[in-house]
């Protein structure tokens, strides 16, 4: 029986490492469960709506919208870059495309692919959605939530144009992660475009597995209870490992240890400091971070902490010194830089360590949103009530993004206090 209720499901290996030779037909990594289930069901309709190999490429029926929900780490991107290698094998005539809004999750993919040239025109960047809806008759777009509608009502136009002309849209979405104003499209909003436009809203499939965080649904299921519900005690009876950082000079040092020992390790935080955008070009980055930490004697001290660089920062021999944001995650020297919500969303790394900053504290039983401190130009300006929204959803991706540990320290005194009462002091759950 103990056996048994410690069995979790977990995907066979991780999606960027294999995502070349996926895409040449090579299953190297599995899907489990509601996964399984919503590929059989994806590769059911295209085969109704798409030629088949060999098959003129003409298009049959009226079309059809599937959409494909889920949480942090349920394997959404992982089943996403599946069907789009099972697609370009039985219906290649459609030239299937894969496009998504994160620039940071399709650098990437195309770097997954690099020693392929003819896949990377697999990824087209967010800017060629409505191009490639003429051209395309199969498009798998991710994290749809996350493109900008540009000041229309309802969705956005190159996400109209895609549900009137391409015969087979498999959309991907979770609403929990949309973190600014001008992006946000919803499942409901996506079925009433496709029953104006006379499309088939065939499926809304819901993964609900966590491959992520250890395969830890009850930790996933504790940061949402956080964020969103009451928050709830940590019980340390899962696999996943969560703890609280004594302010962000402990946290640095776990990072660096892990990163010495050979483990993918980043701190991120929320956007509350400034991050320029012309910044020098200069071996050295601008300490922009500055968090004022008191001590056990009295004094405080000053932890200072830079960015992670836009572009790839090198020293005079040409040695790699800071890889370019959008790699900042997986290259080496990322672990010295600071990530924030544009460059972590979409990734995982083993440990994570996240920064909770001043625009988001926890006050009299909930959490209240101070958007003057925020340093993100799309959102600061905001009323507190609407920042808090994005808020939450922010710190709950930055929250899940690492697959076995997670250390939070805050910089308000109150809300290091309160998840100090939630995690550390929590009692241990026993089994009788």
């Amino acid at each position: 029986m103990d056996a048994f209720e410690g069995i979790r499901w977990e995907p066979s290996s991780r999606l960027l490492n294999h995502v070349g030779s996926e895409l040449e037909g090579a299953n190297t990594f599995a899907l489990v469960g509601d996964q399984q289930d919503a590929f059989v069901r994806i590769r059911a309709v295209a085969a109704h709506h798409l030629p088949a190999r060999g098959e003129k490429p003409v298009r049959k029926g009226d079309g059809a919208i599937i959409t494909v929900s889920g949480g942090p780490g349920s394997g959404k991107t992982a089943l996403a870059v599946r069907l789009l290698g099972r697609l370009m094998r039985d219906h290649p005539a459609t030239r299937p495309r894969f496009i998504t809004p994160s620039g940071t999750l399709r650098a990437h993919l195309q770097e997954a692919v690099r020693g392929h040239s003819a896949a990377r025109e697999l990824f087209p960047g967010i800017g060629a959605l409505r191009s490639t809806a003429q051209q395309a008759g199969a498009l798998v777009i991710d994290e749809v939530q996350r493109i900008k509608r540009n000041g229309a009502d309802g969705l956005p136009p190159d996400l109209t144009a895609v549900m009137k002309h391409v015969p087979l849209a498999v959309i991907f979405l979770d609403e929990r992660q949309i973190i600014r104003p001008d992006e946000g499209t919803t499942v409901d909003e996506i079925h009433t475009a496709a029953q104006r436009l006379g499309r088939t809203h065939h499926h809304h499939l819901e993964l609900t597995g966590s491959f992520r965080c250890a395969s830890s649904a009850a930790y996933t299921a504790w940061v949402d209870a956080l964020l969103y519900g009451t928050p709830v005690p940590w019980t340390r009876h899962t696999s996943y490992d969560l703890n609280l950082a004594d302010g962000p000079f402990v946290l640095q040092q776990r990072i660096d240890r892990a990163t010495t020992a050979g483990r993918s390790a980043r701190t991120t935080a929320g956007f509350c400091w400034p991050w320029p955008r012309n910044r020098p070009r200069t071996p050295t980055l601008p300490l922009d971070i500055q968090i004022d930490v008191p001590s056990p004697t009295g004094q405080t001290r000053v932890w200072k902490a830079t960015w992670n660089a836009r572009e790839t920062l090198t020293d005079t021999n040409g040695n790699p010194l800071a890889p370019r944001s959008q790699l900042w995650a997986t290259h080496t020297g990322g672990h010295q830089q600071i990530g924030c919500i544009y460059t972590a969303q979409g990734l995982e790394y083993q440990d994570a360590g996240v920064i909770i900053g001043p625009d988001l504290t926890w006050d009299h039983d909930r959490w209240k949103a101070h958007p003057d401190q925020s340093h993100d130009e799309a959102l600061r300006d905001l009323p507190p009530q609407q920042y808090l929204r994005y808020a939450l959803n922010i710190y709950r991706v930055l929250l899940t993004r690492g697959t076995h540990t997670t250390r939070i320290p805050a910089t308000d005194p109150t809300t290091q206090r309160f998840l100090d009462h939630l995690i550390t002091q929590a009692p241990a759950h026993s089994v009788t």
